[in-house]
């Protein structure tokens, strides 16, 4: 159940700073693809006996998220093929966004018994 919630703040701080950042309705797929995402690596985890593959794939989708889309997309990098808003409003969206992402981390590369207490006994 954790994991579950965990998922969904995520999946929330994405969606959060889509609606905020980006002038896109929440049905874009630039908001339903991460989430369908989301929704299937939880799936496999909640599934899956090879919890250990499930469990890194979704933490490293859950890293991807801070680092891709909630620090390198929010700064002003030669790379990019957009320019982001360099303003307040849009550096909160992104610090949301990557803060929305750490309960995850947090559960997912933590100790061990965190991942036992998600998953309940084997």
């Amino acid at each position: 159940m954790l994991l579950v919630v965990a998922v969904v703040i995520a999946a929330l701080g994405l969606i959060a700073h889509n609606l905020i950042s980006l002038p896109l309705s929440p049905l874009a797929p630039e908001t339903v693809g991460p989430v369908l995402v989301y929704a299937g690596l939880l799936g496999w985890s909640l599934r899956s006996r090879l919890g250990s593959a499930s469990r890194w794939s979704l933490a490293v989708w859950a890293l991807l998220n801070v680092v891709g889309g909630g620090i390198v997309s929010a700064l002003p990098l030669p790379f990019l093929p957009f320019v982001p808003d360099q303003n307040l409003g849009h550096h909160l969206a992104h610090v949301i966004y990557s803060v929305a992402q750490l309960p995850l981390l947090a559960i997912l590369v933590g100790p061990k018994s965190s991942w036992a207490t998600v998953r309940g006994p084997s």
